[in-house]
């Protein structure tokens, strides 16, 4: 497998703008959708608590929730954006697909605690980058063309200290292999409900432009410490262990490792 860091086109053609514009309307009808495809489900729902779980550890001790600013990199149309404002986090929110932040304003743009901004995180300055006490980033790192500027930007956007959450995918959302590992592991129930959230996915995999870089835990670990993070913990979760989720706290640029 090539260094982690940058993503390689799926072929000559996916450089067409053709392609470029096809992945754009499936990424806009993808995120349109996403919210029914996981209002409900299960799996998701923990996977949130999960990720607000950690957020609630980044905070001083004896601070309001207020006063914690937590930054969601790819928000999308702001479900985990909207969760944490009604945690009561001061949350900034960022896509870099300008419709699915035009959603996530309309449904939750306002609350008085969360703002949605249309950036690429990557390339675009972060509006106050360096005041973050936490961040959160599902999913970015496996489709994005510079995961590492991703990691970079995103230790930048902390503070000192601060602490990230980020998951990535570790293998292909497989229909028939997870299904059988779900079924496995829960029974035949759980594995019906999770062709849900599947079988819209893996259908969105094939329009991606580039090809999908999934990390296993060392490759994952790397990539972080490259960017500037110490990682805390690194553990496998979401349906048939599909993602790693990631614990990390920002190092002072010094720390960042070439």
């Amino acid at each position: 497998m090539k260094e982690p860091g940058t993503l390689a086109w799926k072929d000559a053609a996916a450089s067409t703008p053709f392609r470029g514009a096809l992945e754009r309307l499936a990424a806009v009808g993808y995120g349109l959708t996403y919210d029914a495809i996981v209002r409900g489900f299960p799996p998701y729902q923990m996977l949130l608590d999960e990720v607000a779980a950690y957020v609630g550890r980044s905070g001083r001790t004896g601070s309001p929730r207020s006063a914690v600013r937590v930054l969601d990199v790819s928000c999308g149309t702001g479900t985990v954006a909207a969760r944490l404002a009604r945690d009561d986090y001061a949350v900034v929110a960022l896509d870099a697909v300008e419709h699915l932040v035009a959603v996530a304003r309309r449904r939750y743009g306002s609350a008085r605690n969360v703002a949605f901004h249309h950036l690429d995180v990557a390339r675009d300055p972060v509006p106050g980058a360096g005041s973050f006490d936490a961040l959160v980033s599902m999913h970015t790192l496996y489709w994005h063309p510079n995961p590492l500027g991703v990691l970079e930007a995103c230790r930048r956007a902390l503070k000192a200290g601060g602490h990230g959450v980020f998951l990535t995918y570790a293998r292909p959302a497989r229909v028939v292999r997870t299904f059988r590992q779900i079924r496995a592991r829960q029974g035949l129930g759980a594995a019906a409900r999770a062709l849900r959230w599947l079988v819209p996915t893996a259908t969105f995999e094939m329009f991606r432009q580039y090809e999908p870089q999934y990390l296993n835990r060392d490759e994952f670990e790397r990539l972080l410490a490259r960017a500037g993070f110490e990682v805390l913990e690194v553990r496998a979760t979401f349906l048939a262990d599909l993602s790693l989720l990631a614990w990390v706290r920002a190092r002072n640029v010094a720390g960042a490792q070439a």
